[in-house]
């Protein structure tokens, strides 16, 4: 099942379907990160959660920030997110690789 954008909800961790990689949309803007945090290697999509502009990884609290992919946490890593390119097809959100 295709990721559709104009289902996308706002400020949700949402999976691509058939990729190791999550959407998160802040107001007119998607975002696609790799889901895998690089500090401990946790998933976003089951141990994240978005606050405000803020990405944060559960497992042991590291935030980033969802448009400079710059961590806020340089003690637990000063390792970046992985964003990803994407393109629409339709409506559908194609990560590119």
């Amino acid at each position: 099942m295709p990721l559709k954008i104009r289902e996308l909800p706002e400020g949700v961790i949402v999976p691509v379907p058939g990729t190791e990689v999550f959407a998160v949309r802040r107001g007119n803007e998607v975002h696609v990160y790799r889901d895998e945090c690089p500090h401990a290697y946790c998933n976003f999509t089951t141990s994240g959660l978005v606050e405000g502009d803020y990405l944060i990884c559960t497992c042991h609290w590291c935030r980033f920030d969802l448009r400079t992919v710059a961590s806020l946490t340089p003690e637990l890593t000063a390792e970046p997110l992985k964003k990803l390119r994407y393109r629409i097809e339709g409506d559908e959100l194609v990560a590119e690789f």
